[in-house]
């Protein structure tokens, strides 16, 4: 769980700077989660999730202020795909309510996080859906 900076290809990181907290949560159509957070304060890396994964598809992030999971982050390949947001609104959601943030490469490369949010697609309630409501029994998926 890092950055591109320490991602392998092959498999890991050079360097690890988050670690597991609590147990992986696991849906029953299989699809597992853990809960993360940094080692260390240190700023030069993301601040919320990481961009790369290691071995789970999804990693939950847990809010500084309420201490209940606000954000599941989802990969493909190991890389970031997906961002599922509920510890704040925007416009067109309330706290509370699932809003999807598709991740993307732009024209230089780098990883760029959509600005506009969208409600989760039916194959995402399917697939995801049960292991939010059992990170977060009050998550409300639209």
């Amino acid at each position: 769980m890092g950055d591109g900076r320490n991602y392998r290809e092959s498999g890991g990181f050079d360097q690890y700077h988050y670690h597991q907290v609590g147990d992986t949560i696991t849906s029953s159509n299989g699809v597992q989660g853990k809960i993360i957070e940094k080692k260390d304060s240190s700023k030069e890396y993301h601040d919320g999730l990481p961009m790369y994964a290691n071995t789970s598809e999804v990693y939950f992030k847990i809010s500084d202020k309420t201490k209940k999971i606000e954000q599941a982050r989802i990969y493909a390949n190991r890389k970031v795909a997906l961002d599922f947001d509920w510890g704040h609104s925007h416009k067109e959601f309330e706290e509370g309510v699932v809003h999807v943030h598709v991740w993307y490469k732009n024209k230089n490369d780098d990883w760029v996080r959509s600005k506009h949010p969208r409600m989760m697609n039916n194959f995402e309630m399917k697939r995801y859906g049960e292991l939010l409501k059992l990170a977060d029994s009050d998550v409300k998926l639209r």
